[in-house]
């Protein structure tokens, strides 16, 4: 976990780590066979979120950010829950390859390396495509069985799709972009439909939670 967040600081304060157990509490309602994970949030600008194996799912300050609401994180936190549940390690191979292959361009430490990681990036991204989408399925259930809003999920990848078309430089552009961990987006979007009309929705967590979650880093 450390080594894939090179060196990034690990974001916790008491009120933000009771906020992210809520949220999991939450979501566990939805499954009572839920893996047992553990979630950490990195001071990591790139707008991100990958599971490593034994169930710990990494979550950035970016993501936290970007989102305008706490269902929309839950819906991200869903979807790395099902890689966990699912063994997926080309998913997880994707993460952790992607962002270190993306920390090291963005901070100028790959030695010009670039070309030969980029390409092996994108053959396992093509292979993961399968694993992403099991994983969305399994967000979706989850999320109506907490009777928590799925559509939260289809808002972080209408972010995505929005982020795709703007490559953070020339290297980059031909990884497509940091989102290219999320293969497919439109088409996953399609996918996402509301939860019944009879399901009483809930947020996945209160409003001061969310609060004090945007505030975890400082």
């Amino acid at each position: 976990e450390k080594a894939v967040a090179q060196g990034a600081k690990l974001c916790t304060t008491p009120a933000g780590d009771a906020a992210l157990s809520a949220m999991v509490a939450s979501l566990a309602e939805g499954e009572p066979d839920m893996p047992p994970i553990r979630v950490r949030v990195y001071d990591i600008g790139l707008m991100n979120a990958f599971t490593l194996p034994g169930g710990h799912i990494v979550i950035t300050r970016g993501l936290i950010s970007e989102m305008s609401g706490p269902d929309e994180v839950a819906g991200v936190l869903a979807h790395e829950i099902g890689h966990a549940a699912h063994r997926h390690p080309e998913a997880q191979l994707v993460r952790i390859m992607g962002v270190e292959i993306l920390l090291s361009i963005a901070t100028g430490t790959s030695g010009g390396g670039n070309t030969g990681s980029l390409a092996s990036l994108a053959a396992v991204l093509r292979s993961s495509r399968d694993a992403e989408r099991e994983a969305d399925a399994y967000a979706v259930d989850m999320m109506v069985g907490a009777k928590i809003d799925p559509t939260g999920l289809k808002r972080f990848f209408e972010k995505v799709l929005k982020e795709e078309g703007k490559p953070l430089n020339k290297t980059l552009s031909s990884l497509g972009s940091v989102f290219s961990t999320h293969p497919g987006t439109g088409e996953r979007i399609d996918l996402i439909k509301p939860a019944p009309a009879s399901i009483p929705l809930k947020p996945a967590i209160s409003d001061s939670q969310w609060a004090d979650l945007r505030k975890i880093c400082g």
